[in-house]
């Protein structure tokens, strides 16, 4: 009983043997490995199709009016920009220096 159950497993697996053997022959080189592991890229037409369905950028904000403060600065949203003159009118740096050569 043993010898035909052997002979059996033996007949069944050796034209299994064979395919595996001819399979060892052919080369394998480093594109085909990549082309088996390389994901797979959605198909132009789906892509396009999820693109349409996602939504778009969130709206953008209105531009900010200037307010004048009393004191004289601008207010710009939540920025507030100052401008000062911290020299006196008629002190020497409140105004350009001539240009050399001319007088005033």
């Amino acid at each position: 009983m043993r010898w035909i159950l052997g002979a059996l497993v033996l007949g069944l697996g050796l034209p299994a043997v064979v395919p595996a053997h001819d399979e060892a022959k052919t080369p394998v080189s480093g594109s085909i490995i990549l082309d088996i592991t390389k994901p797979s890229a959605p198909a132009r037409d789906r892509a396009f199709d999820e693109s349409l369905r996602q939504a778009g950028p969130p709206p953008a904000r209105p531009p900010l009016e200037p307010v004048v403060q009393p004191d004289g600065s601008v207010r710009y949203g939540n920025t507030t920009v100052i401008i000062r003159h911290d020299c006196p009118p008629g002190s020497e740096f409140f105004e350009p220096p001539p240009r050399p050569g001319r007088r005033r």
